[in-house]
């Protein structure tokens, strides 16, 4: 059977197919020949026999495995289709959305309030000392954008072909080939749609996270923070139910707690100086999602803590390829968290990964596809020798802690998320739960939300609704992931593709 056949490969196959006939044809003529020949070879016709069997059972093996592979990629293109929303139209042959979307009003502009004494520039230069390990933004000419932000990415940009490129990196030098293979270029053309809905995204995040960067200082509730950068999201993105805007609740996870917090209603946390936060928020065009993160510190004590996880997940970045092995990449990954260490308040701390936690590919709304990608070299797990493939789409998240390097649930919980095979409502019996499913179906399909999202939909009894959903396992929760307390983690984290010529990360820029 041939995997990923290119158009010589098709071409030889033919070719071998048509020569293998004509040796049929042979063998059926030596066969009524064969009382005119000698006895010895009599013999030699009887094994030329049995080797031609063998060989039908052999292609027939062949055509068996070519088939069960058809019926398998089939399946998977008609439970992809289920995946998404009623409002989005697909092309089954490509998996792209086949509609072009009209210009809208963009409803969340009164959202964007500044106060009147700030002056609002063309310039794209923002400095970022405030933060620890987070770079300045460097002015640029023809930047679109304003300072701070006053344009959604619809003003900025006229259609999806206009979107930056984002930073491209070759494949090592055994797939070097790549990039000026013109059957590769063409067959890049099969990716257009979803690489620049990415693109899209990617840029959304870059001007959202600009902006979060200026109004996270200490002192601020976490609330309120998140806030505004969701409103600022929903602004850029021009949000549209599940055509574009947010893809996941803002991860604002304090010290010990690595992944999974985001302040519910009521929640009066605020932001100290001594705090390590990662900041993590996705935006979504079209189902394809961006996933990116980054740590926010004041206090240079905790660099070295930084600088592994942001240092590994670039590592992480630069060595994925085509071909290349999960288990193997782990490797690089851990190397790089291990060889750091930290000292606070008088104690040097080790630094090591956070073993229990990943990248990940992602599907087309769906935060996690099925291949992870580990945080240390892992020989024994079955994920260690799968290799990454063409056309696949990565987050690469580094987790540093100083902790146990394992992590535990905590309360309260704020993710959620639809389960994939929850298409329908028909097993809801109680009227608050299925309307709250509805409108999650709605709004979110299989992407992640949080219940303060749906209390600013006008929502009362969240907790017993969204329990009543998760015992009959139509969402699921997604607890915040806390290692040791008293110990700290760090995380950053890039989003890009596998694209048949070379690599593409949608969201390096100035500041990581």
């Amino acid at each position: 059977m041939l995997e990923n056949p290119g158009i010589d490969d098709i071409l030889n196959y033919i070719n071998d197919d048509k020569d293998y006939n004509k040796k049929k044809k042979k063998k059926k003529k030596s066969k009524k020949n064969k009382g005119d020949e000698p006895k010895e070879d009599d013999n030699k016709c009887e094994d030329n026999k049995k080797e031609g069997k063998n060989e039908d059972i052999k292609q027939e093996e062949e055509n068996k495995q070519i088939q069960k592979q058809n019926k398998k990629e089939e399946k998977k293109s008609k439970t992809f289709l289920k995946y998404l929303p009623k409002n989005i139209n697909t092309d089954s042959e490509n998996n792209s959305c086949s509609i072009k979307p009209e210009p809208r009003e963009n409803k969340y502009r009164e959202l964007i309030k500044y106060d009147p004494e700030i002056k609002i520039t063309n310039n794209r230069a923002q400095d970022n000392s405030i933060l620890r390990l987070i770079g300045n933004w460097e002015e640029k000419p023809n930047y679109i954008q304003t300072t701070p932000p006053t344009k959604s990415i619809d003003e900025q940009y006229n259609c999806l072909d206009d979107y930056p490129v984002g930073t491209i990196m070759e494949y090592a030098p055994n797939n070097i080939w790549r990039s000026t293979s013109e059957e590769k270029k063409e067959l890049e053309k099969y990716y257009k749609y979803k690489i620049e809905s990415m693109r899209k995204a990617g840029e959304c995040h870059k001007q959202i996270r600009k902006y979060a960067q200026t109004i996270i200082k200490p002192g601020i509730k976490l609330i309120e923070m998140v806030e505004k950068i969701e409103n600022m999201l929903r602004f850029i993105t021009n949000q549209n139910l599940t055509e574009c805007g947010q893809a996941f609740p803002t991860g604002c996870s304090l010290n010990n707690v690595a992944a999974h917090y985001s302040p519910n209603k009521g929640d009066e946390t605020v932001l100290q100086y001594d705090d390590v936060m990662k900041l993590d928020f996705g935006t979504q065009m079209n189902g394809y999602i961006i996933d990116s993160a980054f740590t926010v510190a004041f206090n240079p004590t905790y660099d070295n803590l930084l600088k592994a996880s942001k240092e590994a997940t670039m590592e992480g970045v630069k060595n994925a390829g085509i071909d290349v092995r999960l288990g193997e990449l782990g490797g690089i990954i851990g190397e790089i968290l291990s060889s750091y260490e930290v000292e606070i308040n008088g104690k040097t701390h080790k630094i090591r990964a956070i073993e229990d936690l990943c990248g990940h590919t992602m599907e087309r709304y769906r935060i996690h596809g099925v291949k992870s990608v580990p945080l240390y070299k892992d020989d024994s797990s079955e994920n260690s020798n799968v290799k990454m493939e063409e056309g696949e789409f990565y987050a690469i998240e580094t987790f540093a802690t100083t902790g146990s390097g394992h992590v535990h649930e905590k309360h309260p919980w704020s993710h959620y998320m639809k389960k994939p095979e929850a298409f329908n409502n028909a097993k809801i019996k109680s009227g608050q739960p299925k309307a709250l499913f509805k409108y999650i179906d709605e709004h979110f399909s299989t992407m992640a939300f949080c219940p303060r999202w749906l209390e600013e939909s006008g929502f009362t009894g969240i907790d017993k609704s969204l329990k009543y959903l998760c015992d009959h396992d139509l969402v699921e929760p997604y607890p915040p992931l806390a290692d040791i307390e008293g110990s700290y983690t760090s995380q950053f984290e890039h989003s890009f593709m596998l694209k048949p010529t070379c690599k593409e990360i949608f969201t390096i820029d100035d500041d990581y």
